[in-house]
């Protein structure tokens, strides 16, 4: 019976809370998030101590502190060393380091408000029992949104219009591209390469997609024309194949340095490279003798490598390279999903149910 009504009570908290998300924003779940279902319940998960060092404003209060009122949230604030909050706390929401780790004795679970999470999985983590999750999806549609906005700076010849408005000077030679009937590759097609799909299907590209997850059709929809393995062949036939080779997988021992000297060289002459993903993915001196090579005809990076990337790097010199400075994920809607996330996921922890967004920690993401 208890069972029964704690069921009950997840539900009601779930589909009442005025902060939490529609399920559209998450991707389907990995087979390892089938077959691992979370054991407890909320009497061996209550009380709740969450020590959080991400900003908590009011909504984010209010909809936490409704879930229970066993649940204590505890706030570090930047630079605070929490020796005496980290082995009190059952859960723990951003970024933890090696030595606090070591601290927090009585941890359970480690929530990244981010969505890449390498830098949060060193061997004592992967090793423990601790669960992690992150906001994978939450960045997407913003992330989405600058992809596209790069890629029409490229192709319209936006970028390079900006910069003679300092010389106040009229005209351009440059040639500009219609994306009707172009291919978009797509490598990594989780959240992001997702959302990026939708758009870029909107411009009437065709769209081609590697992963390291095998998906059915049902799960992808009309979102790609082709889908497949990033071994065995995969990368390279999409290379080969698009106008418009767009980085969107996760960073892990398995994918770092994965774009390097013969992946730039399988792409098409005058084709277009955007990474948005993690600098790290790219081997940067091949990418740039890409670019001096004239192999490239553009290129549009939100994350470099290194990063932030140094005053006088030959990058920035480049005229057909776009840089920003790691703010695709931003945008007046993303904080609300990373927090709707977080609610959802605290209110299925206490009640012994799945989290969203659980990490693979073996697989990196």
């Amino acid at each position: 019976m208890k069972s029964e009504k704690s069921r009950r009570s997840f539900l009601r908290n779930t589909l009442s809370g005025s902060i939490l998300l529609s399920p559209m924003w998450y991707a389907p779940p990995r087979q390892t998030e089938i077959l691992k279902p979370y054991t407890g319940s909320r009497d061996d998960r209550l009380p709740c101590t969450i020590l959080s060092a991400y900003e908590m404003d009011e909504a984010f209060l209010s909809a936490v502190k409704a879930l229970s009122p066993d649940i204590q949230l505890m706030h570090r604030k930047p630079g605070e060393s929490a020796t005496e909050l980290l082995p009190k706390a059952d859960v723990y929401v951003g970024r933890l380091s090696e030595e606090d780790f070591a601290l927090a004795k009585n941890l359970k679970w480690i929530h990244s408000t981010s969505a890449g999470v390498e830098k949060q999985l060193f061997p004592e983590v992967v090793e423990s029992q601790v669960m992690v999750t992150n906001a994978k999806g939450c960045y997407a549609p913003a992330i989405a949104d600058h992809t596209i906005g790069m890629l029409l700076a490229l192709t319209r010849q936006i970028s390079s219009q900006i910069k003679k408005m300092p010389t106040q000077t009229w005209g351009s030679s440059a040639v500009q591209v219609e994306m009707k009937e172009m291919t978009m590759g797509i490598v990594g097609f989780g959240g992001i390469g997702r959302q990026i799909a939708r758009r870029a299907k909107g411009l009437d590209m065709n769209i081609l997609a590697v992963d390291i997850q095998a998906y059915y059709p049902e799960q992808i929809g009309d979102l790609c024309d082709e889908l497949y393995h990033v071994d065995g062949g995969g990368l390279e036939t999409l290379l080969s194949q698009s106008d418009v080779v767009v980085c969107a997988a996760p960073h892990t021992a398995k994918s770092e340095g994965m774009f390097g000297e013969a992946q730039f060289a399988q792409m098409k002459p005058g084709s277009y490279f955007i990474n948005v993903s993690r600098g790290k993915l790219v081997q940067t001196p091949a990418l740039l003798a890409a670019i001096q090579s004239g192999h490239l005809q553009g290129v549009a990076l939100d994350v470099t490598d290194p990063e932030p990337l140094p005053s006088g790097h030959p990058l920035w010199a480049e005229e057909q390279v776009i840089i920003t400075s790691h703010m695709s994920g931003r945008s007046q809607f993303s904080r609300k999903r990373v927090q709707s996330v977080l609610v959802d996921n605290i209110n299925r922890y206490i009640h012994g149910y799945p989290l969203l967004n659980w990490v693979d920690k073996e697989a990196g993401f």
